[in-house]
């Protein structure tokens, strides 16, 4: 799976510009009550009709104003005064509207993005900066609260509760609490210009990428392709007004469901080729040039790193993660990159035999957009499998009822779907249905099996849109309060969007093996959200250590890669027949084709964000950016006729999401993925025993503890380095 076309995102924007302050905690109720300030709604579902640009401006403004009110009353308790209530527990809560509106914005800018939204989230990030800065400026709160964190009744409080001043105390440090005014000042700045260029960063990505499209007249050159993908884009053509029904065309985008499958498919190398040069247009073209931006955002993350006292950005991002500095993700990637080498040269010789043989010609070296055209093709010929075999057998609502049902079983859950409305702006909401965005989005609630609890819920947007961001991705959008007077926590919310195959004409979606297990790793990411159960809203989900998020999400990938998994969902659309065994097997035996050009790709993605922010000057600064990344990457990668625009300029991970310096964080917890499934293997994948101590050690804990710490509650030891390569028989 590229599980670089993956993400989890921040939990709210102000997360995203920078602020140390954690999502607060709210109350929850069952249905929106609506409020001049729809932002600020304490239901657990928001009325997405009523949150309009203009609105989140107002509300931002209200929650900016209330959260100022909150400092001034933090900064006036004594030491005599202090307790974790009125100090830790307080400033928890004193930016949780600012994170609430933050958030929703940020959400809605990733699926229903227009100008006025722009707009919105351009006037807001000098205001949402300035407050993040006077919180690390502020020297009276800084004052109290690390006077409190001193104070002898620390050392009483739950681990949990320690563990989060600790942090608190921490987070200021590390954004420059302890700076002078002056250099307060250059951070405030910084911080300022890092926000307008991540925004414009995201434009520019899908500006560009909205803005191409190629249009075909002439059903021959897409030779190869499926019947579901000439259905797809005839459809697509026809809603923008491309041919007719007597004289068809057929619309490519640069969506992955659209220009995927002809680099992977066509038989036309002009076709692929010029899908490729579409590609290579994203953040590259006039206006949405990206090289400038990604290089002043390098500047000023070393800038602040600098700043802030550590040596490189990777090690400001790295001081409180598994990994521990910048110099150890470094050593990972390239240890790991020296022992996959020799498995992925062999690779690479087998395949350029291949391709010549298919030429009939020495090829030494192979044009980009013929590459994925002769992986599928080798892959196809050497397990007698076509991945397009499966699509009839997985429907989408069948894949979904067969996912639940394997989560139900293991997790100890029941999920049920809610009635749903959308709501035109300015309408009157509908009683009894949870508003949703498009119509597309679907509702479903998250209860405990023993105890019939409503753990949560969650939307489901799927389908891609020009309004929505590429990719795929889990979005919690609130976290209820925790237990308390034996009562169980409020109610969480959460969004999973992504691009899958859609339905056309007559036909339900149909989804490839890939779309399958993106919708099962994201899922995994959505667990951790619903079965969080934490003493403090800010340790609860995804909060944790970033090299230890996609954990969850790694892990339940190989349900798809099981046959007692695929059965579960492994069904014709049409009959109702299961999936043939044999085709099962063959999905099987390709799992692992070429592990190690696999492997490779996402190494030098994370070689590539790691080099940039560490060594920066020495080996991007003053070069085009395409030419420093080959310099770079040319060592460990295929050697091609053509060369590719930079993946830096559209890499929305590591520019304005939360992988910048911890893109090696996907390979670091795929290792822990792999690790972990020895156990699910040994004991059994739909082992309910196992499964439930998979919720209680490390679903429902959170950032409660250490990382490494929940692992081995889970595991009983240490992880294994080697799980991995050796799970995908690189090495013993």
């Amino acid at each position: 799976m590229n599980i670089g076309q993956i993400a989890i995102t921040m939990v709210g924007f102000c997360m995203a510009l920078g602020t140390v302050t954690p999502a607060g905690a709210v109350s929850h109720t069952m249905h929106q009550v609506q409020s001049e300030h729809p932002f600020l709604y304490k239901g657990l579902y928001p009325s997405w009709s009523a949150m309009t640009p203009e609105q989140g401006l107002k509300d931002a403004r209200q929650a900016l104003a209330d959260a100022r009110r909150q400092v001034e009353e933090l900064c006036k308790v004594t030491p005599e005064q202090a307790n974790y209530d009125n100090v830790f527990g307080a400033y928890e809560k004193l930016n949780a509207d600012v994170d609430q509106v933050g958030s929703l914005l940020y959400h809605m800018s990733s699926v229903v993005d227009n100008p006025e939204l722009r707009k919105t989230q351009e006037a807001l990030i000098p205001e949402m900066t300035a407050f993040s800065s006077e919180l690390i400026g502020n020297e009276k709160l800084w004052h109290v609260i690390k006077t409190a964190a001193a104070q002898p009744w620390v050392k009483e409080l739950s681990p949990a509760r320690q563990r989060f001043v600790q942090q608190i105390v921490d987070s200021f440090r590390d954004s420059g609490a302890d700076l002078s005014p002056e250099a307060k000042k250059r951070r405030s700045e910084i911080m300022e210009e890092l926000s307008g260029l991540t925004l414009q960063f995201g434009k520019n990505v899908l500006d560009s990428q909205n803005a191409w499209e190629l249009v075909i007249d002439d059903k021959s050159r897409l030779e190869g392709l499926s019947e579901n993908w000439l259905a797809a884009a005839a459809a697509a053509a026809k809603k923008k007004g491309y041919g007719t029904d007597e004289k068809p065309c057929w619309l490519i985008t640069l969506d992955y469901t659209s220009v995927g499958d002809v680099l992977r498919l066509c038989k036309v190398e002009e076709t692929r080729r010029k899908c490729w040069e579409g590609q290579n247009t994203i953040g590259r073209v006039g206006k949405y040039d990206n090289a400038p931006i990604v290089a002043r955002v390098m500047e000023l993350r070393r800038e602040l790193a600098s700043l802030l006292g550590f040596k490189t950005f990777a090690d400001l991002k790295a001081a409180h993660r598994m990994v521990g500095s910048g110099d150890n993700a470094m050593s990972f990637i390239d240890n790991m990159m020296q022992k996959v080498k020799p498995a992925y040269e062999q690779e690479c010789a087998e395949f350029l035999e291949y391709v010549s043989r298919k030429k009939g010609k020495k090829v030494d070296a192979i044009a980009p957009w013929e590459r994925r055209y002769y992986m599928n093709m080798l892959s196809r010929e050497r397990y007698n499998f076509d991945p397009e075999l499966l699509r009839p057998y997985q429907e989408y609502n069948r894949v979904l009822k067969g996912m639940f049902s394997i989560y139900q079983n293991l997790l100890g859950i029941t999920i049920t779907e809610l009635p749903t409305v959308h709501v035109a702006s300015g309408s009157a909401t509908v009683e009894g249905a949870v508003e949703v965005w498009h119509p597309d989005v679907r509702v479903f609630a998250v209860s405990d099996a023993a105890t019939g609890t409503h753990l949560g819920s969650f939307y489901l947007d799927l389908f891609p849109r020009a309004s929505k961001r590429a990719g795929a991705w889990v979005m919690p959008l609130k976290y209820g309060t925790p237990a308390q007077n034996g009562k169980p926590h409020t109610p969480h919310l959460a969004s999973l969007a992504g691009n899958m195959t859609a339905a056309v004409g007559d036909k339900p979606a149909l989804f490839s093996h890939y779309d399958v297990e993106t919708l099962f790793h994201e899922f995994g990411h959505m667990m951790h959200v619903m079965l969080g159960d934490t003493e403090i809203v800010s340790h609860c989900g995804t909060s944790v250590t970033w090299d230890f998020v996609e954990l969850p999400s790694q892990l339940f990938e190989n349900w798809t890669w099981d046959a007692t998994g695929i059965a579960t969902y492994g069904y014709h659309y049409e009959t109702g027949e299961p999936i043939p065994a044999e085709l099962v097997q063959r999905l099987l035996s390709s799992r692992f084709f070429m592990p190690a050009s696999d492997i490779m790709g996402q190494l030098c993605i994370a070689k590539l964000d790691m080099e940039m922010h560490v060594n920066y000057d020495e080996k991007f600064k003053g070069l085009p950016l395409d030419e420093a990344t080959d310099r770079l990457l040319d060592p460990w990668r295929l050697k091609y006729t053509e060369r590719s625009s930079s993946i830096m300029r559209h890499l929305t991970h590591c520019i304005t999401g939360g992988y910048a310096a911890g893109y090696y964080s996907y390979k670091w917890a795929e290792v822990l993925a792999a690790d972990a499934f020895t156990r699910f293997a040994k004991e059994g994948v739909m082992n309910t025993k196992t499964g439930m101590d998979f919720r209680r050690e490390i679903l429902s804990q959170g950032d409660s503890k250490p990382a490494g710490e929940i692992y081995r509650n889970f595991m009983g030891r240490d992880p294994n380095p080697d799980a991995l390569l050796q799970k995908q028989g690189l090495i013993k």
